[in-house]
């Protein structure tokens, strides 16, 4: 299989596009578990903190390892395969609940998706072109 010269595709900026990608998928995800949860009494809202996170793949670590957020979770050890907490990465929202000590805000979560959702089109159009600009390349290198 032949490589592209790192130099050519910019593999840093490809790398970290496709990092922004999986880190919107996450937000969006976990924007989404917090809709589905606002009527669930005592569940507190929770959101990737994209910066932190994207700051944290920059630097070749990994945000989106699972996090064991009780004890009893599965894997939970100083094994290789135990789960570990991302420092910085998610945060509990506490504030605001409602007297049944439910924190999510339908209102802000809708404002998160629609914003993440922008975000993550944008990345996506990003790469895409980055792709179709090296495919000319490609091209007129018959």
């Amino acid at each position: 299989m032949a490589t592209v010269p790192s130099g050519l595709t910019g593999s840093d900026t490809f790398h970290l596009l496709s990092r922004v990608l999986d880190l919107r998928h996450a937000a969006h995800e976990r924007t989404a578990e917090n809709i589905a949860h606002q009527d669930t009494p005592g569940f507190k809202a929770r959101h990737l903190e994209f910066q932190d996170a994207l700051r944290q793949a920059a630097q070749g670590g990994d945000p989106l390892r699972p996090v064991a957020t009780r004890p009893g979770h599965i894997g939970q050890g100083a094994g290789e395969n135990s789960f570990q907490a991302v420092v910085g990465t998610e945060q509990v929202i506490r504030h605001g609940a409602k007297t049944d000590g439910n924190t999510v805000s339908p209102e802000e979560e809708m404002s998160r998706l629609a914003e993440n959702t922008l975000m993550y089109d944008t990345a996506s159009q990003i790469l895409a072109n980055k792709y179709r600009n090296l495919r000319g390349i490609i091209h007129e290198g018959r």
